[in-house]
């Protein structure tokens, strides 16, 4: 299928895009490290860079999987215009932010951009089809302060013949700011024919009108960010149709609306090492007892995010140490052989079959995209050394005695201008080096300032997305791809399926990504964490918010059950837009397992030592988490066994006692290692030995989400008043003045985390009865008491 591949692009001409806002100070700009930095040998401290990364670039109005690249005088970046106190100077490219210093091949394709005073600039692309412009507006320079929103909504008067555009500004829940003080900047799109001036504000400084004629018969689209006097919002958009239409191109699809999602590792499917095909998960396996698509379906699952499916370092690996995880692309158009049933000559033909199979039972499929980085012993890369041992086995020891510069593809590749040294001072690659997923050699850096690889990566999106068909893409590392990528990604897979869904991993969340960018976020330090420390009765911080305490700050007790709420309600202090969907989740394929941390000493793992009343008080708090997943707001996601007690019942990759994965030196075990002795995170599928009450416990929960509209992710939720001494939280739901509404308006939700049940006493106003019924509630009165979880209906 891919040979016969000919990329489609919505792109009309090179024009970089949208407007941007920023404030001043804020730099767009695309740094060299990601995670983390090797500086063996070389005697220098580097700042890490979680994120930001960011850039302007040309649009690409022809997709290739093979481009050649393009010519440095084939686009030049100017200064037309900034505002009068600014000296000028905010064009620059391939800036050095660290010690490190970069390697520059000098097209200067892609530019960088600082305002130096708050205002209007507009900057110049001459490109291969003429002079563009685009207009950046610098807010004043910003505190730390929390950020405001807006949601842009917008109608058509007949009568007028004008749209009136609304942007909904609001202040954080926290911001000591004024009403008053919000002001929204709209810009028109430079790609269309409405200019700016014809965009009128209103009074207020937070609507607009455009009259009809000012569109000159397109489309039209106008963006805006608001400014509170301490901060700016995340930009939002809206596209004006002559006709009279409104388009709202910055949401998400409405079937996310209701969807439960659930994520494989694939290879751990059937239960067994290297039984896992493509018929596996759609059939099933009799020989293994592994059940296929049928299963998801019963569980109710709305969604399916596979993780790679692509050929890949890792899965080529007899003793891989993360797993055969698939993160280590190979072959960015083709599927991993040893997941293609016999009977396929094209192996991306198993694959699209698959996809087929599940939408048949109405489930959408996430490809996980990895583009921050490849495998090593992808044939672009390998192209680009000309000495050295590339030998698997090598792994972070390959050397490069010197690259082959002449390669078309030596600069697809971020690179720094130093060598890497071993531990012992021995230089193992020569300069200018290519940078890896944290610093990794086995996984290098993709380069985003060249215009051929975005080209490559662009026709990449554009065939699993439309030649093949997948339904959204899971995007690994979003937060290492700069902005301007994402943002023409986005266009392409949109283009051809306009409810195509985009997931980021985003490590904390981050509101810049909801720019025409992604549609749902990770929330793992405001929702997986704070369930962590819940169950682990933590008064401090997990192992993973204290690598990030530096970045991102946490509660003070983050121990307390009510902190979810709270946490639910910070998202909106941290700017997230209301229209941008956030994953409720206790665990995926990079944490340990909930039921396995609350179980098992991980550093000294005995999981037979642990006996069945302590796997059950573990496995009752993990049913309270998930409770939690499905009744705040957001979309609930289960990882693959959650609901099987896998912690307990599946087997681990390590085996065998010659597998040394996961441990030390000394044989201790590295207990936040993915593979590990004891590990149950990338475990292969407890098929035949399971709880079936904890099994019926999500069906039934995940049935009253899909039933009650009220738990869905646009319903309000307060927080209400419990015992302190007991290990649970209670909040309200409510679902507004919608017209039509499944199930009751307004719940009251009790979720427990105590080993035993918990008695509340309910006002008048809400009824006794729980509306999860396989959960063991009394009731005396108006006393009831709740085992797990309870949702009870507030009479209106």
């Amino acid at each position: 299928m891919s040979s016969l591949f000919d990329p489609q692009t919505p792109v009309e001409s090179h024009h970089p895009g949208h407007p941007r806002f920023v404030q001043v100070g804020e730099r767009i700009h695309d740094s060299v490290f990601v995670i983390d930095a090797d500086t063996t040998g070389i005697d220098v401290d580097v700042d890490i860079e979680h994120g930001g990364r960011d850039n302007l670039a040309p649009r690409l109005t022809e997709l290739s999987v093979d481009p050649d690249n393009y010519d440095p005088e084939e686009f030049e970046w100017s200064v037309v215009s900034t505002p009068a106190d600014s000296d000028g100077d905010v064009l620059s490219f391939a800036t050095d932010d660290t010690e490190i210093p970069r390697y520059d091949a000098g097209y200067d394709h892609a530019a960088e951009f600082e305002a130096d005073v708050p205002g209007e600039y507009v900057l110049g692309l001459d490109a291969p089809d003429g002079h563009h412009e685009l207009t950046l507006y610098a807010f004043p320079k910003g505190t730390d302060a929390p950020l405001p929103r807006i949601e842009l909504d917008g109608e058509y008067d007949a009568d007028a013949r004008e749209f009136r555009i609304e942007s909904n500004a609001t202040l954080a829940p926290s911001s000591d700011a004024e009403p008053e003080d919000i002001r929204v900047e709209f810009l028109a799109d430079d790609r269309d024919a409405l200019s700016t001036e014809n965009i009128e504000i209103g009074a207020d400084a937070r609507t607009a009108t455009v009259p009809v004629d000012a569109l000159a018969g397109e489309p039209a689209r106008v963006h805006a960010a608001a400014f509170d006097g301490q901060a700016a919002s995340a930009q939002d958009s809206i596209e004006l149709d002559p006709a009279g239409d409104v388009h709202l191109p910055n949401r998400p699809p409405e079937w996310i609306d209701d969807a439960v999602m659930y994520q494989i590792f694939p290879r751990s499917w059937a239960g067994e090492r290297g039984a896992t095909t493509f018929e596996t998960l759609i059939e099933g396996d009799e020989e293994t007892g592994a059940r296929g698509v049928e299963y998801l379906d019963e569980l109710g699952v709305d969604v399916l995010w596979v993780t790679p499916v692509v050929p890949a370092t890792s899965v080529q690996m007899d003793l891989p140490p993360g797993g055969p995880h698939g993160y280590s692309t190979l072959d960015y158009l083709g599927i991993a052989e040893d997941l293609v049933p016999e009977g396929y000559d094209d192996p991306v033909e198993a694959y699209a079959d698959f996809v087929e199979a599940c939408n048949d039972h109405g489930i959408a499929v996430l490809f996980d995209l990895v583009i921050n980085h490849a495998g090593r012993w992808i044939d672009q890369f390998v192209d680009t050394i000309a000495e050295g041992d590339q030998s698997v086995e090598a792994g972070d020891s390959a050397t490069v005695e010197a690259w082959n510069e002449d390669s078309k593809y030596f600069d697809w590749w971020d690179r720094v201008d130093v060598p890497r040294y071993d531990e012992d001072g021995t230089q193992i690659e020569a300069a200018p080096r290519a940078t890896g997923f944290a610093d990794l050699q086995w996984m290098p850096n993709i380069n985003y300032e060249n215009l051929a690889m975005r080209e490559y990566i662009l026709a990449v999106a554009d065939f699993w997305s439309g030649e093949v068909g997948v339904d959204g893409f899971r995007c690994d590392v979003a937060y290492g791809v700069p902005h301007s990528f994402w943002k023409e990604l986005r266009e392409v897979v949109r283009a051809n399926n306009s409810d195509f869904i985009m997931l980021d991993e985003t490590l904390p969340t981050d509101p810049k990504f909801s720019e025409n960018e992604f549609d749902m976020h990770y929330d793992s330090y405001g929702f997986t964490y704070t369930v962590q420390n819940i169950l682990e009765d933590g008064d401090g911080l997990t192992e993973n918010q204290q690598e990030m305490s530096d970045q991102y700050e946490f509660p003070e007790d983050p121990g307390n059950p009510d902190q979810l709420v709270e946490d639910i309600l910070t998202r909106r202090d941290h700017g997230i837009p209301d229209h941008s969907r956030v994953i409720n989740a206790v665990e995926n394929h990079d944490e340990q397992r909930l039921l396995n941390r609350t179980a098992v000493d991980l550093a000294d793992p005995d999981h037979d030592a642990v006996t069945d009343e302590e796997w059950e008080a573990a496995a009752k708090g993990q049913r309270a988490a998930f409770a939690a997943c499905v009744t705040l707001p957001g979309v609930p996601m289960l990882y693959y066994g959650q609901e099987r007690q896998i912690s307990r019942y599946g087997e681990g990759r390590v085996t065998d006692p010659d597998d040394h994965r996961g441990r030390n030196d000394d044989g201790s075990v590295i207990a936040h290692a993915d593979v590990r002795p004891g590990g149950r995170q990338r475990a292969f599928m407890n098929w035949d030995e399971y709880d079936e009450a904890h099994l019926e416990f999500y069906r039934a929960l995940i049935d009253l989400y899909h039933d009650l509209d009220v738990l869905g992710p646009d319903a309000d939720v307060r927080l209400q008043s419990t015992d302190e001494n007991v290990n649970a939280v209670a909040f309200t739901r409510e679902a507004g003045e919608a017209a039509d509404v499944s199930g009751p308006r307004s719940v009251l939700v009790v979720v427990n985390f105590e080993s035993e049940p918990v008695r509340m006493d309910l006002p008048e106003s809400v009824d006794t009865e729980n509306l999860v019924a396989i959960d063991d509630t009394t009731a005396d009165g108006q006393t009831v008491s709740v085992d797990t979880v309870g949702v009870f209906e507030i009479s209106e």
